[in-house]
């Protein structure tokens, strides 16, 4: 089998870091919230940069090492639930802005908290089928672009940034996946207006609504049920996990790192008490970056390099959930891959 592998993956985030104790809330509600999620700080992308920009820097310091050519790159899969344009996709922009070769494969996909295991995914489906060679993978958000002002539940957790991963062939073990989808949970986690369902009205969809928690949103503003989204994931996640790990021939005492999607502290923290996962080895990296969406596993095991945290890094498993809601759990072997420094613009 030609079995796919993750060569390197690099991430960018604002150099912009906000404390959130000037977000301008109740100072007692503030702490009481950074004491639950574990932020005290986020990063805020300007208004003028994109999920597209940050994704570009890190795809840039990859394609710098010189693994392969542009002109070898012939897949390109961009994720992000806030694209450029409402069409086509962020996946034309980096195509011509790095010069890859016209005979590419170009995959854009609205996900968010599950972005990077959907993305590596189809990579790894690519290089399996022998449709591709070398494949791209860029996620993003900048979701802070789309909160009301007053909104404390996600103002106070929320952060921007994109990650680069490039997939080749000529691995040598097979990655592991397992998905969990429910539709019925969409408005859980969702941007109201905006699409064709609910146009944006001016005089109507801007007009601001306060709910129970003191938040104040317009049904153009991200909304989430925070509950519910926690209901789903202890409910769906542990069994994805341990479904890449039989899958894989791992149980928990074999995993090196367990790389979690950063929603905040407490939903980490209660899958690694609730899963009995060993501590030190859950990665923890939601303070100073706040949760930058799918993106933010690829981020963390970026960070736990520079800080010298991985010792090992041969069975890994990464778990992203989220809007959809959605669930995504995967296996890697990371130990031949590079993971650079963040950068931050």
């Amino acid at each position: 089998m030609n079995f796919a592998k993750i060569v390197a993956i690099a991430a960018a985030i604002p150099k912009e870091q906000i404390s959130v104790l000037d977000l301008g809330f109740d100072e007692d509600t503030v702490r009481r919230t950074m004491k639950l999620t574990g932020v005290e700080k986020v990063r805020y992308a300007p208004v003028n940069r994109t999920a597209l920009d940050y994704c570009l820097e890190a795809a840039k310091k990859l394609l710098a090492q010189g693994y392969v050519s542009v002109d070898d790159i012939d897949g390109i899969i961009f994720v992000t639930p806030h694209p450029d344009y409402v069409y086509p996709g962020n996946g034309s922009i980096i195509q011509s802005e790095l010069g890859l070769s016209k005979k590419c494969i170009v995959f854009d996909i609205n996900h968010s908290c599950t972005g990077m295991i959907y993305g590596l995914y189809l990579a790894d489906l690519l290089i399996m089928t022998g449709q591709c060679k070398n494949v791209l993978v860029c996620c993003g958000d900048t979701a802070s672009h789309h909160l009301h002002s007053d909104d404390r539940a996600l103002r106070m957790v929320v952060g921007d940034g994109g990650v680069s991963a490039l997939v080749s062939g000529g691995g040598f073990v097979q990655s592991q996946y397992a998905f969990s989808h429910d539709g019925d949970g969409l408005k859980w986690l969702y941007t109201p207006a905006g699409g064709e369902r609910i146009p944006i009205c001016p005089g109507k969809t801007d007009q601001e609504i306060r709910d129970a928690e003191d938040n104040v949103r317009t049904l153009e503003n991200e909304y989430m049920d925070g509950m519910e989204v926690m209901r789903y994931v202890m409910n769906e996640v542990p069994a994805l996990i341990d479904e890449v790990m039989e899958k894989s021939g791992w149980c928990k005492e074999d995993i090196d790192v367990y790389a979690l999607h950063q929603a905040n502290a407490f939903i980490v923290k209660t899958l690694q008490r609730n899963m009995k996962l060993p501590k030190e080895k859950v990665l923890y990296d939601i303070d100073g970056n706040g949760n930058i969406g799918g993106g933010s596993v690829a981020l963390a095991l970026c960070h736990a390099e520079m800080n010298k945290k991985l010792k090992k890094r041969s069975r890994v498993v990464l778990a992203g959930f989220g809007a959809g809601m959605s669930g995504a759990a995967m296996s890697a072997d990371l130990s031949s891959t590079e993971l650079f420094d963040v950068c931050e613009i």
